[in-house]
């Protein structure tokens, strides 16, 4: 791991060593999971670099080539009034960037370097650009046989919509999640929020480069990788599309409405909102005792899952009208009691108060250059022997572009003379 080095244009070759020497001294004794493995990270937008950030989180050592000048085009997408883009910030946090113009051949010569020290290659562009500039996988391949090269493309490498450009939204509708999430055929779809085909696409994407890791290990090859916003897409919802295969019925109900009557969400009497999670049988005393309603434990409307999947309607008023009685807190402390599954239902706000996402490093405080008191999503993953953390915060365009070129044997001429000729 290494600290940033300061902005390009105001680097000299001892802050270079000076910095790089205080990360060493910071370095744990104690690896990460990914000490050592090298990615050479191409990908842009939110679907490659989120997956990119987790395996940094995981101690990996992530290069962010970008293209000079403005860089990655996310970092000028939803930036606010002060310079703080939230989306580049959770997606390239802990990473290293240098900028290269990889249509010129200099740029070529100085990935071809790079592909000779990393084990990992990641790219999103449309299938077929990487190998039309010189640098897809059968090129560098034969630099680096033990290469990982990952690719996260809207539709797959084959069918002939392999080469259509696709985006987060793109990928929802047509993998049937908006038709899905809306209710069903016929009704005007619904599109969820947070990139989400993005998000799921670039969570396989690390499980894919995490897994050929593995099979290196164990085998001794490299090889390519296929992932895409498409397959992930149908992945998040393999239960759904299996039961349509299998029927060719796919359910009216809407994904995100309440459900069954007592594995919902409810309101309480102070307006408050939270959920409740009775789904096996054992659950169903226990949730009528919390509500101090024994009635509903023998009565011929409720006493089974068939009697309460008859009588829906009727158990849900049931349940609401004891609920509205009592404020939420006292729905959870009564749950808590009878050992009944269930939450509050907050909003941001409410999510950062809760002492529980901070005692498991879910948030964290994290150093930035730019904005004190910084808060960031950490890491849903611990490891008693291997302990990870998150590397820091997102690069500067290009900033680590003369330390990477330094280590590869440029001289400060070189650098000069490639960022004279637009290389850099």
């Amino acid at each position: 791991r290494r600290a940033p080095v300061g902005k390009r244009s105001t680097l000299a070759a001892a802050d270079i060593i000076v910095r790089a020497t205080t990360a060493d001294e910071r370095k744990s004794t104690v690896p990460a999971p990914l000490d050592g493995i090298k990615i050479l990270d191409f990908t842009r937008f939110q679907n490659g670099p989120h997956g990119t950030a987790m395996l940094s989180d995981m101690g990996a050592e992530v290069l962010k080539v970008e293209r000079p000048g403005d860089g990655d085009p996310m970092r000028s997408l939803g930036t606010q009034p002060d310079g703080f883009n939230a989306i580049f910030e959770a997606c390239n946090r802990g990473k290293q960037s240098m900028t290269l113009n990889i249509k010129t051949p200099q740029a070529r010569e100085i990935v071809y370097k790079l592909v000779e020290q990393v084990d990992v290659v990641v790219e999103n562009f449309i299938p077929g650009v990487m190998d039309d500039l010189g640098i897809g996988y059968e090129r560098l391949r034969t630099i680096n046989p033990q290469l990982i090269y990952a690719i996260n493309s809207g539709f797959g490498l084959a069918g002939e919509w392999s080469r259509r450009g696709c985006y987060d939204h793109v990928a929802q509708g047509v993998s049937g999640a908006m038709i899905s999430l809306a209710g069903g055929p016929g009704t005007p779809p619904v599109k969820l929020g947070w990139g989400f085909a993005d998000q799921v696409s670039s969570i396989v994407l690390a499980y894919a480069i995490m897994t050929a890791l593995v099979a290196r290990e164990r085998f001794g090859m490299g090889q390519q990788v296929d992932v895409s916003l498409l397959g992930s897409m149908m992945t998040i919802q393999a239960t759904a599309i299996t039961g349509y295969l299998h029927t060719s019925e796919q359910p009216r109900t809407p994904l995100g409405g309440p459900g069954a009557a007592t594995f919902s969400y409810h309101q309480a009497g102070d307006g408050e909102w939270f959920t409740d999670g009775v789904l096996t049988p054992n659950h169903w005393p226990k949730f009528c005792a919390a509500l101090d309603r024994p009635d509903l434990v023998d009565d011929e409307r409720s006493v089974d899952a068939w009697a309460r999947a008859k009588n829906r309607e009727w158990i849900t008023q049931q349940v609401n009208d004891t609920f509205s009685t009592q404020p939420r807190q006292y729905w959870m402390d009564r749950f808590a009691e009878h050992d009944v599954p269930g939450g509050p239902v907050y909003d941001y706000a409410g999510l950062v108060e809760n002492r529980q996402a901070w005692d498991n490093d879910y948030l964290i405080e994290l150093d930035h250059p730019h904005f004190e008191g910084h808060r960031a999503v950490g890491i849903p993953v611990a490891f008693s022997e291997t302990p990870v953390h998150v590397q820091g915060a997102s690069p500067e365009v290009g900033q680590h572009t003369e330390e990477v070129l330094l280590k590869l044997g440029y001289s400060w001429k070189d650098i000069e003379r490639l960022r004279d000729d637009e290389v850099t």
